[in-house]
């Protein structure tokens, strides 16, 4: 029987570590446990239902990912933002997802661009409705749809190792003031260029894109907005 944790399924297939781990690593990077955040492991542990061991256990490989910090007086908080994360991160998804748009926009189907284009309108809907959580969602998966179609399964799979921790900046970024209706935009004109079959361009707005993503994220961790 299945239980749940932090908003997620833990299942029994796996080891009880590996189940309890994989759970509250992509509580924390899909943000439904808050930086800050103190983790209990007796709270935990009763919570889904299983011994302290494996709680602990995931807590230890947690730390080792720089996901939780060991508190001074015993257990572990959700480790929040820092200055460096976020310029490592979106340094690395400058690299790999500009390159991913300069070789979507080379071989992306007529098809691709036709869900590409229904993606975004349903986001720009959805921004009108005032939904930020389905936006959220839409452009998760409109990067999705676009990286696909750049045929290089090596760069899919080094975009898909890091989505996770994409996604907690992408959902952070997008709750900023802006942060949306600026994405939608960006969007917009990287579509635009891989209708006209330009590479080059796709490649510079899609860093573009980053480049403005991660001065949002640096000046809301700035001004205490978003704890650093």
């Amino acid at each position: 029987m299945d239980t749940t944790l932090g908003g997620l399924r833990v299942g029994k297939r796996k080891s009880l570590r590996e189940e309890v781990y994989e759970s509250l690593k992509k509580s924390i990077l899909h943000g439904k446990l808050k930086a800050g955040q103190r983790l209990i492991e007796e709270q935990l542990a009763h919570q889904v239902g299983i011994s302290r061991t494996p709680v602990r256990e995931a807590f230890h490989k947690l730390e080792r990912d720089e996901l939780v910090s060991r508190l001074p007086k015993g257990g572990f908080a959700v480790r929040e933002f820092t200055k460096e994360d976020v310029e490592e991160i979106f340094g690395i998804r400058s690299a790999l997802e500009s390159y991913a748009a300069y070789l979507a926009t080379l071989h992306i189907t007529p098809d691709k661009i036709s869900t590409l284009e229904k993606k975004l309108k349903e986001s720009e809907e959805a921004l009108t409705k005032g939904d930020d959580e389905k936006v959220v969602q839409l452009h998760t998966e409109f990067h999705d749809l676009l990286y696909k179609s750049c045929k290089s399964k090596k760069l899919v799979e080094m975009i898909n190792n890091f989505r996770d921790y994409f996604y907690r900046y992408r959902s952070a970024l997008l709750h900023t003031q802006h942060g949306i209706s600026h994405s939608n935009k960006d969007h917009r004109q990287m579509l635009e260029a891989m209708k006209k079959k330009n590479p080059r361009l796709a490649e510079r707005l899609v860093q573009k894109h980053l480049e403005r993503g991660k001065d949002l994220v640096l000046k809301e961790i700035e001004e205490g907005r978003m704890a650093p």
